[in-house]
């Protein structure tokens, strides 16, 4: 009798929804489409959510995947892990009425804990099959520049007083602007003054049918300028755009035994000598180079018939590039990465790269200065391989130790290295082998 009263209970509540509730609620007709792009050089990921479903996660200098959602109004949230608290927390709520066939970004900006919302709102453009145009729009998402013009041109084409597709204030976006597809400069100027240029892209290609968002943002530690633009699609893929007056970089770490002090030369006709005598341990700094493929040739120093090792590596526009020598007699091999350094506010970071070839496998233990590893359940990595491209993690905060053991050991190779660490911190670290086979050296590598 119990399960039938249940059921007869629940048919008359819906009866009864049927006739009251349901035809109140307001009726989708179509759909528009939602995004968010964080402005925020030192902010952390923040997670975008339509009411409690989430969208995606919101990096530095990124846009979410661009989702379409019925148009109705709905209540926009966006979360964030902050220090000292556990799980994502809440920090802004965004009431917005999402209209058909219209698409909004949401820009997060200002602070990280109670940050502002500004919202672009723009019609969805439908191209034609047969359309020979593209579409695009210019933001302003550099908040430590004042107002700005932008020209967008053919290349070869000066910035003219009057002739600005944009002239924006931070947080503004243009209205479209549609082009022919082809090939074109974007040039960023400060406001008024044509002749003040602060950013002269390369030459890009606009493809039809397409609908681009071209947009600065304050350069970080990652980049090599003070501007990082970005062209952000429909979909929420972003490139960067190189600079045409400042260089991609590359940085060489010479970290094995095993590798003879070289030069190290750029071109195949080994003419272009960009590193001398770099012996074992050696750090380079960032060096710049034109963006593109290379074979980076190690020889003898000071003797280009003695090829010691070849590294390929590509260097995309905008970007840096670290070149790790690494392994054993007969067995180097080049780790070639895009390294982190951007300082978060609400965390601390660590790298670290094991090349100490003499210990095949190692953890590495991060804890409180004078905490006795026997106390320590588990270690920040274990079981790490030489040769490994760098490993990243996050770390406490405070007065810190840091050792390298033999793995699922509490046998000591190397340490206690101290560590002072505080938010915002970004540190490198690396283990190399010594001329004892039983430790190694755990050091930290500068800031270039």
């Amino acid at each position: 009798m119990r399960k039938l009263f249940l059921t007869i209970v629940s048919a008359a509540a819906l009866l009864m929804a049927a006739c009251t509730g349901d035809s109140d609620r307001p009726e989708a007709t179509g759909e528009g489409l939602v995004r968010a792009i964080n402005t925020i050089p030192t902010g952390p990921e923040f997670g975008f959510l339509i009411e409690e479903r989430t969208i995606g996660g919101a990096n530095y200098a990124s846009a979410t995947t661009q989702t379409s959602f019925d148009d109705l109004e709905y209540n926009f949230n966006f979360q964030v892990a902050l220090p000292g608290m556990i799980g994502a927390q809440r920090v802004a709520t965004v009431p917005q009425k999402i209209e058909r066939d219209r698409a909004y970004t949401f820009l997060i900006t200002g602070d990280v804990a109670a940050p502002d919302i500004i919202v672009w709102d723009y019609p969805v453009t439908e191209f034609a099959e047969t359309d020979t145009t593209f579409e695009l729009r210019f933001g302003h998402t550099a908040e430590s520049y004042g107002p700005i013009d932008v020209y967008y041109a053919p290349p070869g084409t000066a910035p003219v007083a009057g002739e600005a597709v944009a002239s924006l204030e931070f947080g503004e976006v243009s209205d479209a602007v549609v082009r022919e597809s082809g090939e074109y400069v974007y040039i960023m100027t400060t406001a008024g003054d044509p002749g003040d240029i602060l950013f002269e892209s390369n030459t890009t290609t606009g493809s039809s049918r397409t609908s681009l968002t071209i947009t600065p943002f304050d350069g970080t530690a990652n980049d090599p300028g003070p501007l990082a633009v970005r062209v952000i699609s429909q979909n929420g893929t972003s490139s960067a755009l190189a600079d045409t007056n400042i260089d991609s970089t590359v940085r060489f770490i010479h970290a094995s035994m095993a590798l003879a002090t070289s030069d190290i030369y750029s071109d195949e006709a080994l003419s272009d000598r960009i590193v001398a005598n770099h012996a074992y341990r050696d750090i380079t700094g960032d060096l710049d180079l034109d963006f593109g493929e290379y074979t980076f040739t190690y020889t003898t120093a000071g003797n280009t018939g003695s090829i010691l090792f070849e590294a390929p590596a590509v260097l995309f526009p905008a970007s840096r590039v670290e070149v790790y020598i690494v392994g054993e007699v007969d067995a180097l091999s080049a780790n070639v990465v895009n390294p982190d350094r951007r300082s978060v506010e609400t965390l601390t970071k660590l790298k670290f790269t094991h090349a100490a070839f003499n210990h095949p496998f190692v953890d590495l233990y991060i804890v409180e200065a004078g905490t006795s590893l026997e106390d320590v359940l588990l270690p920040e990595f274990f079981g790490i391989p030489p040769g490994l491209p760098p490993l990243s993690t996050t770390i406490d905060q405070g007065n810190l130790e840091m050792y390298v053991t033999v793995a699922g050991e509490k046998t000591i190779i190397a340490g206690p290295v101290a560590l002072t660490a505080e938010l915002g911190d970004v540190f490198d670290y690396i283990a190399y082998d010594t001329v004892d086979p039983a430790t190694a050296d755990l050091v930290q590598i500068p800031a270039p």
